[in-house]
């Protein structure tokens, strides 16, 4: 028996592939089926806006990770600086006490 593993697909033949893309639309695409024209063209130019949204957004996102960054260091450094200079004064306090 040919048992086919889980994780196979079946081969197909590039003739049926090609046979599921509408003739002039872009390959990987296939015909929409159940809607009119202008709801299936609406539909494609607000996904594109949004996409085009999203690869423009991109920037101002690693902007405000940087900022986040710059924000954790200068606070890691404030407290780094308290820290020595509380150690300062409790040396000075250990000190005057002997």
């Amino acid at each position: 028996m040919d048992e086919l593993n889980v994780f196979e697909q079946p081969e197909q033949p590039e003739q049926a592939q090609a046979s599921t893309e509408a003739p002039g639309e872009a390959p990987g695409t296939t015909k929409v089926e159940g809607r009119d024209p202008a709801t299936v063209r609406l539909k494609r130019a607000y996904e594109a806006e949004v996409e085009n949204k999203v690869a423009s957004d991109y920037s101002h996102i690693v902007w405000a990770y940087g900022v986040i960054w710059a924000i954790f260091a200068i606070y890691g450094a404030i407290l780094w600086r308290r820290a020595s200079a509380q150690r300062a004064d409790l040396a000075a306090l250990q000190a005057k006490h002997k």
